[in-house]
């Protein structure tokens, strides 16, 4: 645990601008919360995801490898330091916390760093990077990654420090990854090192906050403020999946490129439109049916790892033997 990041000279400064905040917003725009948690859903596993696979599917691969690595290694690191820091939400911090009733339901376990200030900076301020040269674009991009990362503050569910290390990781990663890809793509077969590196340094990961962490122990009326199996639990999910995504891409890269603009626009209309529909409806359900209700990991695993792994692998292979057909 990183006590620190609790400490209350570290926190009380913090604690004092999110009440700035929601006297505002309790006092007279309260009627911005329905607004700012339709913002927040960019920041959201699933709709990142959407726009990594439609890029990859139908757009460009090479720049949706890229989102996808972005998306998959941003969780990674995330869900990593949620687990190793152990930092509450803001209102077990500080009693005159209220956070948003609307938001609190989609905010469970761990605080520190925000997960969607650190999705919507890398996946969205990746797409920027990738149209640098359409300036208007990414000014809207960079414009929306803040104002997620603003939501989050003022719906009361992050401090500060959440907020600015989750945006910290995600335009890190951006640079990071694009120096990756692009030592990858010399050589096509290092694409089979990145993927053993993924795979070793998530079991590493799994391993160490399964059997050799420490989590906080807090109880309120009888319950624990943040169970540490269900973390645990939800973090091995969320990492099944991600390799999924992950070995996917990347052993797609590797053995079956591919490339959209072979394809016609109206098959490439019609792999985003069912693609889209399975990562909405589908992928949002399975994943929070598992979450929910703690599935046994032995059926939670490979179901969620094959759920990825369809995605970047399976469905364009399907698509791509089907378009040869046509």
């Amino acid at each position: 645990m990183i006590d620190f990041l609790s400490n209350p000279n570290w926190i009380n400064p913090q604690i004092d601008f999110l009440l700035f905040l929601q006297n505002i917003r309790v006092g007279h725009f309260d009627i911005f919360d329905k607004f700012f948690l339709s913002i927040t859903v960019f920041g959201e596993f699933w709709l990142p995801t959407l726009i990594c696979a439609i890029v990859y599917w139908c757009i460009d691969f090479k720049a949706g490898m890229y989102l996808i690595s972005l998306c998959g290694f941003n969780s990674i690191l995330t869900h990593f330091f949620k687990m190793i820091a152990c930092v509450y939400r803001p209102w077990v911090l500080s009693d005159k916390i209220h956070p948003s009733e609307l938001a609190v339901p989609f905010a469970k376990g761990y605080s520190f760093p925000s997960g969607h200030s650190a999705m919507s900076s890398s996946v969205l301020g990746g797409l920027a990077y990738l149209l640098k040269q359409k300036k208007f674009i990414c000014i809207l991009l960079i414009g929306l990654v803040f104002l997620i990362g603003f939501s989050r503050l003022w719906l009361g569910v992050h401090t500060p420090q959440d907020v600015i290390c989750g945006l910290l990781i995600g335009f890190s990663l951006i640079f990071i990854a694009n120096k990756i890809i692009n030592w990858a793509e010399i050589k096509p077969e290092r694409y089979l090192f990145i993927t053993l590196i993924t795979n070793i340094l998530v079991l590493f990961i799994l391993i160490y906050i399964r059997y050799f962490n420490t989590y906080r122990m807090d109880y309120i009326s009888g319950e624990l403020l943040v169970n540490p199996a269900k973390t645990i639990y939800s973090t091995t999910v969320t990492y099944a999946y991600i390799l999924g995504v992950l070995n996917g891409c990347f052993l797609c890269r590797r053995f079956f490129p591919f490339n959209p603009k072979n394809t016609s626009i109206k098959n490439r209309i019609i792999i985003g439109i069912i693609g889209g529909l399975f990562i909405i409806f589908a992928l949002r359900n399975i994943v929070w049916y598992f979450i929910m209700n703690v599935t046994p990991l032995k059926l939670a695993f490979p179901a969620m790892f094959f759920t990825g792994i369809f995605i970047t692998l399976i469905y364009p292979m399907i698509f791509k033997s089907l378009d040869k057909n046509l």
